[in-house]
């Protein structure tokens, strides 16, 4: 009796063992959904006004999480500037200021300069 009640617990575990390795593990799909996705994704970045704190600037980042279509983002105060990548199926830069605006704060696209050559 002893010794099923043993055999019988070094077989749960083992099973317990194997699901837990398969389910944790990405798949493949996913993994290259992951990199399609940020392959195609594009940045813009925000001038944002009327942030006073890193408040602000966590109120900015909690509201730009959930957007659809925003991949990645980084509000910076001070600085007073947002990096978002997103996705352009999804959301485009238009619609990100909105939901800035929204919220209370004013948003522009800062336009990239190219440097001069010396």
């Amino acid at each position: 009796m002893k010794k099923n009640l043993i055999l019988l617990s070094a077989l749960f575990l083992i099973g317990i063992t194997q699901v837990n390795a398969q389910c944790c593990k990405p798949t493949d799909s996913k993994v290259k959904k992951e990199n399609t996705t940020q392959q195609e994704g594009k940045t813009v970045k925000l001038k944002i006004t009327g942030m006073t704190c890193t408040g602000c600037s966590n109120h900015i980042s909690n509201t730009l999480k959930e957007v659809d279509g925003i991949i990645e983002h980084k509000v910076k105060y001070p600085g007073d500037l947002a990096t978002i990548q997103y996705d352009p199926k999804k959301t485009n830069p238009d619609t990100i200021i909105r939901i800035v605006e929204k919220i209370g704060y004013k948003a522009e696209i800062i336009k990239e300069t190219q440097k001069k050559k010396a």
